[in-house]
């Protein structure tokens, strides 16, 4: 049996205040975590550095995320994945390690970018505030889809929003390929991890996942009506 007291104390009260905003964000039953980043390695980051520790202490504390702590926490994602590193921005981040690596990189490698990391720290935020609130006689809960990382698909079912925006432009989707040789799958295909169709440029062809001859034709035919307009 773990004695909490005495844990507690062993911790630190500031630590201790940044627990649930913590364990929230690093992954538990309503949040992901992040690929190969685990809670010991984010708590030691927690407890050497000060604009950590506050950040972690903030999430949770309303029910929206103020800038100045989306930005700790991305300075945060960054040392997690490169601890040594001073750049503050995912985005900046992971062009930094895609080029290091010369594009010889797994996805999974690299920190979420910032719009998917904003997703991921609302829902965090917003699983921290229950948390933080669970004192409360009939507190007042927003809807989890009203802002705070999740939607409504169309049978009014809830689901996560990964992103608010597009992964890319449509010029860069269109150049994506996967070099999959038996089948495609969800696990390592770059196609479907990218939520992306398979294409003849593909290396299978023939996968469940290949893009129907029909799509291509209506697509074709929609970029001959766009010429025409020219």
């Amino acid at each position: 049996m773990i004695d909490v007291g005495k844990l507690a104390a062993v911790l630190g009260s500031g630590v201790c205040s940044a627990l649930p905003g913590l364990h929230a964000w690093s992954g538990c039953d309503t949040v992901s975590a992040l690929a190969s980043q685990g809670k010991i390695k984010a708590l030691k980051l927690v407890q050497a550095n000060d604009l950590h520790l506050q950040a972690f202490t903030d999430l949770g504390s309303s029910w929206n995320v103020p800038t100045d702590v989306f930005n700790s926490i991305q300075a945060f994602t960054c040392q997690l994945y490169a601890r040594n590193t001073k750049i503050v921005g995912a985005n900046s981040l992971r062009h930094h390690m895609f080029c290091a690596k010369k594009g010889q990189i797994e996805s999974g490698q690299l920190p979420p970018c910032e719009d998917s990391l904003m997703q991921h720290t609302l829902r965090a935020n917003y699983q921290a505030a229950i948390w933080r609130r669970s004192l409360q006689n009939l507190p007042d809960v927003p809807a989890p889809s009203a802002g705070h990382g999740w939607e409504l698909d169309d049978g009014g079912s809830l689901k996560i929003r990964w992103m608010a925006g597009l992964p890319a432009p449509d010029v860069v989707l269109n150049l994506i390929s996967c070099t999959c040789r038996r089948t495609c799958r969800p696990s390592d295909c770059s196609c479907i991890l990218n939520g992306l169709k398979c294409t003849v440029v593909c290396k299978l062809q023939g996968c469940s996942n290949l893009v129907q001859d029909d799509a291509i034709v209506a697509q074709d035919a929609n970029d001959s009506d766009g010429d025409s307009d020219d």
